[in-house]
């Protein structure tokens, strides 16, 4: 186990300072990489570019453009503040901000788990693809299960229609003639997932179990644990490289893709049907806010986590500039991919880009068989393949740290010897993969319907509007302004890091209302018949969306029960107690200034590395040596021999 030193700032508390020891990113690129790879959403290749062919165009990306900014960017640098100020993950960190709404980091976690447990089922089909990908290339078999027909025989139940053939629906739906058949029960792509899955006629029906299924959700969390089972620095390297590979292959599948012909008119058409006059719609800049909130990964205390690993000195405002910057590069690059091959499909097949893109995991399967229009069918389907599965895996790697990271907060340093991280990560892998057990059953793809249908809804609204109430109305943004100054020595970043804090006490308005119009236009008609031939489903999905968020009241009423119990404190004392930060500390501007600041005083320098963390229950500590440069060595080795 790794560890780094964190040396003394200039806080005190109940006069009383505290030293902790915990893990550091090895070098700032990894924090940066571990970043990169959580803002490369899949979300914006699977649905940004229906919500740009339905929403106006190049009008929409203006929007989401403009959401990154003004929403984003504000909430990045008040979660990375946090992790970076406190050291914590977010359970304890939002402790330290406002102990009423602990249960907000609770929440995250617990919502976190949840959204790992589902989207585990999507990367475990990535990974099945995966695998009859190379099945066919061991097996010499020419062409791919979900594409063709003429060759797998022993995955069809019915009669054939190839993924990208054109199908005629002329007969059955009024004004179109023609539509890829995808999608069509009849195709080798429903079948061959027909054949591994064998969905049951209801939700209720659990069947058996689909061992394909559960041994590729089981593999996703084997990858899980071997990432975060050593700690940060080991999973800053692995992030690194799973990273890096999705990054060269999206950029080669870009090149593939606009050198084909009619790539080009499909980005000339999202400039004929650009109409700016969307923007006065509110209900465009709600989906712009929603996409840019989900593909960025705000409120789920993920940036808490990884800024918390880093030294308190850190930039983390040039940070948050640059990691919404990289997104939008990132966002460019996925967006081309899709309109450019989609565009070369719309010319071989005379489809409009409308009826070729799809929203979610529709979308993926989808892309994979317009593939088989290409010259080089196993060899692209394999990059796309890959790509996708990585940028996954990123994001389960640095949620799964998040959860893991709140585990070892909550245990503290006594119990590292008898509960060390390694075990810990075997807990939180058999958690997430007990989560995601019944999505493995012949219900498991209607559960996943339900479970991802409600989730939407108004769990993650609700988590990130108690965080900014937390953080920007009861601790006060601007308080958390005046505690980045502390950290930061530039002047012009924190001043700019400033402004943006003092935007978030206006930003919990949007997801308040992101969420009561998700709740009014919640249809349960939009369900299968699957899922509502069952009379309990809307309350076990309603269960799924809102036991998430149960901790935010209970640790709330635990919060005021245990502040009513203080003694020699009138009520209104103890109601203010109950939401004050336990960081009070002031500011040392001039140690010599008078005999108590002297007495105080830490005889570490402010420029040491490393950040200072305020634990609930600090254990006593040796007198501390004054730091400098000499000295550094010599501690760092008597921590090793400690360890």
């Amino acid at each position: 186990m790794w560890f780094e030193e964190r040396s003394w700032s200039n806080m005190k508390m109940s006069s009383l300072i505290v030293e902790e020891w915990r893990d550091l990113w090895s070098f700032k690129a990894e924090f940066l990489i571990a970043a990169f790879a959580y803002l490369f959403a899949t979300t914006n290749f699977l649905n940004l570019p229906k919500l740009v062919l339905e929403n106006g165009g190049l009008a929409f990306l203006a929007a989401y453009g403009s959401a990154l900014l003004v929403v984003v960017l504000p909430v990045l640098v008040l979660e990375l503040t946090i992790g970076q100020l406190t050291g914590r993950a977010p359970v304890q960190a939002i402790y330290n901000v406002c102990p009423v709404f602990k249960g907000v980091g609770v929440s995250q976690i617990l919502f976190s788990l949840v959204v790992l447990a589902s989207m585990a089922r999507y990367l475990g089909w990535l990974f099945l693809y995966v695998f009859h990908l190379f099945w066919t290339v061991i097996d010499e078999r020419p062409g791919l299960p979900w594409l063709h027909c003429k060759n797998f025989p022993e995955l069809q139940t019915r009669p054939c229609r190839e993924a990208a053939a054109l199908l005629n629906l002329s007969t059955s739906i009024p004004g179109i003639t023609t539509k890829l058949s995808a999608s069509h029960a009849e195709s080798s792509l429903s079948q061959f997932m027909r054949a591994l899955e064998n969905p049951s006629g209801s939700i209720a029906e659990f069947g058996n179990f689909q061992y394909y299924i559960l041994a590729a959700q089981g593999l996703v969390w084997i990858l899980v644990f071997a990432a975060i089972c050593f700690g940060v620095r080991w999973l800053g390297k692995v992030v690194t490289m799973t990273f890096l590979i999705p990054l060269c292959l999206a950029i080669t599948m870009l090149i593939v893709g606009l050198l084909q012909k009619g790539a080009l008119g499909a980005f000339e058409h999202l400039f004929n049907i650009t109409d700016w006059q969307v923007l006065t719609d509110y209900r465009v800049w709600k989906l712009a806010v929603e996409q840019a909130v989900l593909a960025t990964g705000i409120g789920f205390g993920a940036f808490i986590t990884i800024g918390s690993y880093n030294k308190r000195s850190n930039n983390l405002v040039v940070d948050s500039v640059l990691l919404l910057f990289v997104h939008a590069i990132l966002t460019a690059i996925q967006l081309g991919i899709v309109f450019s091959l989609v565009g070369f499909i719309s010319l071989r097949t005379g489809l409009e880009l409308t009826e070729l893109i799809d929203r979610g995991e529709a979308q993926m399967w989808h892309f994979l068989s317009y593939l088989s229009y290409t010259n080089h069918v196993k060899v692209y389907s394999g990059i796309v393949l890959f790509m996708a599965s990585f940028v996954l895996l990123n994001i389960f790697y640095l949620l799964a740290l998040n959860i893991l990271s709140s585990f070892e907060d909550a245990l503290g340093v006594s119990w590292t010897r008898c509960c060390p991280r390694f075990f810990l990560a075997i807990v939180v892998s058999c958690l997430g993969f007990a989560f995601g057990v019944y999505f493995t059953t012949q219900a498991g793809k209607h559960a996943y319907e339900l479970a991802t249908g409600y989730l939407k809804y108004l769990t993650l609204w609700t988590i990130l509007a108690c965080e900014l109430f937390a953080v920007g109305w009861f601790y006060c943004a601007h308080s958390l302004g005046k505690d980045l100054r502390t950290m930061l020595r530039n002047t012009c970043c924190w001043c700019f890091g400033h402004f943006l804090l003092l935007f978030n006490y206006l930003l919990p308005a949007i997801p308040i209302a992101i969420a009561v119009l998700n709740v009014m236009a919640y249809s349960y008609e939009a369900y299968s018949e699957e899922i509502r031939k069952f009379e309990y489903s809307e309350w076990i999905g309603a269960a799924v969306a809102l036991v998430p968020l149960l901790p935010i009241p209970l640790f709330a009423l635990i919060a005021f029960c245990s502040s009513c119990r203080t003694p020699g404190l009138t009520k209104k004392q103890k109601l203010k107690a109950a939401f004050k930060s336990p960081m009070h500390y002031e500011l040392i501007k001039n140690p010599e200034s008078s005999a108590s600041s002297q007495r105080h005083a830490p005889r570490y320098s402010s420029t040491a590395p490393g950040y200072v963390l305020l634990p609930q229950n600090p254990a006593p500590l040796a007198e501390p040596e004054t730091y400098n440069e000499h000295n550094r060595n010599s501690i760092e080795v008597k921590m090793v021999d400690f360890c």
